[in-house]
């Protein structure tokens, strides 16, 4: 027997209200720009082949591996752990962004607006 279209409508419906909200991102290449990562909540990796990345969203969790000429974060509680990098801009609120060496010189260029944000080498 199976159950009534009321019961499996109400049973699909507990499951949706249930369910974690899933991350709402893209990752793309765009020339001139580098690679761009669009969204909220993402959590990955990325390799820096000497270009730039964008980063901009919510909550967003990426590493980067290699030299970055340039990375930009834009929007808020996002966490960017990167390998090399020559100069960081942030535009938002309480982002954290790390980095294990600079292309030049002690310490990236960085260009920061907004509150609460962290630079920081590791």
């Amino acid at each position: 027997m199976y159950p009534s279209k009321l019961f499996r409508s109400c049973l699909f419906t507990a499951l949706l209200s249930t369910a974690p909200a899933l991350a709402q991102t893209a990752t793309m290449t765009v020339p001139g720009m580098g690679q761009v990562v669009a969204g909220d909540g993402a959590k990955q990796t990325l390799k820096c082949g000497g270009d730039a990345v964008t980063v901009s969203g919510s909550r967003n969790r990426i590493t980067l591996s290699g030299s970055c000429t340039q990375v930009v974060v834009n929007g808020d509680n996002n966490v960017i752990v990167a390998a090399t990098v020559g100069q960081i801009v942030v535009n938002g609120r309480a982002n954290t962004v790390s980095w294990q060496k600079a292309m030049k010189g002690t310490r990236p260029m960085q260009r920061v607006t907004g509150s609460g944000n962290k630079l920081f080498k590791r």
